[in-house]
């Protein structure tokens, strides 16, 4: 009797969320670099061929595991359309949080995963450019595309979390996420005394 595709979807579904919990748990305990896709699959309680037709490697498992983390992370944020200041303070102060959290799981201090840094600067680049393209003022002529603008954001968002996690006390979170808002909104301008040159007006 042939499986259903919603039987076959939920399957797959099952399928998967047994090795992302059974690769967490491995992960948490040893390292990624020492947690092997054989005991992965062994505490998944399926064969090594099935892990490969839903994963490449262990590090394309790695990934979806961090993306589904910042999904998660931000699923408490409204849609980009009714996004403004405040919102994008919420989200820095949950990238803040999130950053300081995981410096204090990682062992040494300091060592956040580059795989991490990128798949959460891509993720933060995605929903800045929705929420430009959403708020891009009519009319305007750009002097820089707005996925430039939204890649120098996450870049800056990222960098300033990396920094504040790691001097804990420093801040608290919420007037860190202040700090950065007023800088991605308004720049350094009120900062020095230059004048803006012609063509950058």
């Amino acid at each position: 009797m042939a499986v259903s595709p919603r039987r076959e979807d939920r399957r797959i579904q099952r399928t998967r969320q047994l090795l992302k919990r059974a690769s967490i748990e491995i992960m948490q305990k040893k390292g990624v670099p020492a947690t092997s896709i054989q005991e992965i699959t062994e505490r998944a309680n399926v064969n090594r061929g099935t892990f490969y037709d839903h994963f490449a490697d262990k590090y394309a498992l790695l990934e979806t595991l961090i993306r589904d983390e910042f999904h998660h992370l931000v699923c408490v944020l409204p849609p980009v359309s009714y996004w403004n200041s405040s919102v994008l303070q919420h989200l820095i102060q949950l990238v803040l949080e999130n950053f300081r959290d995981v410096q204090r799981r990682c062992r040494p201090l300091g060592d956040i995963d580059p795989l991490t840094q990128r798949i959460i600067q891509e993720e933060l680049a995605v929903l800045l450019l929705a929420w430009l393209t959403e708020k891009r003022k009519k009319g305007v002529q750009d002097t820089v595309s707005l996925q430039t603008a939204a890649g120098t954001m996450s870049w800056a968002i990222l960098g300033a979390a990396l920094q504040w996690s790691l001097e804990p006390g420093s801040m608290a979170s919420e007037q860190m996420a202040h700090g950065i808002v007023l800088l991605l909104l308004h720049g350094v301008a009120h900062l020095t005394d230059e004048d803006t040159p012609d063509q950058y007006k």
